[in-house]
């Protein structure tokens, strides 16, 4: 029997978010973070797999940091609904770890 690890906890974040399919710049907006990825809405949606590189940057002013990240998921639109993506982060310095679960702490100690 396997033992799953809890979900991270998850923040709100709402804001654009600049993406790169290769060196194809993009647009996504901003839905929900964790330390452990972000979920995106955008019309441009990527096959589940790919790799992509993500600039963000936290509302509390904390400094934009650019992240690789793998599509784990996608979920097709509709029209009263955009799509999105949710993406997991490859590899988050400890800097920018420490920053999302700041972020994220906060945010939720405020919800609570």
């Amino acid at each position: 029997m396997s033992v799953q690890a809890a979900p991270e906890p998850r923040a709100p974040l709402a804001g654009p978010v600049r993406f790169y399919d290769w060196n194809r710049p993009q647009q996504a907006e901003a839905v929900e973070i964790s330390v452990s990825g972000i979920v995106l809405k955008t019309a441009t949606l990527l096959e589940e797999e790919r790799l992509l590189t993500l600039r963000l940057q936290l509302p509390d002013g904390s400094r934009p940091f650019t992240v690789l990240g793998k599509v784990v998921r996608t979920v097709k639109g509709s029209l009263l609904r955009p799509g999105g993506m949710e993406v997991r982060f490859v590899d988050l310095s400890a800097a920018d770890r420490t920053a999302i679960d700041s972020y994220v702490k906060r945010r939720t100690m405020r919800a609570a």
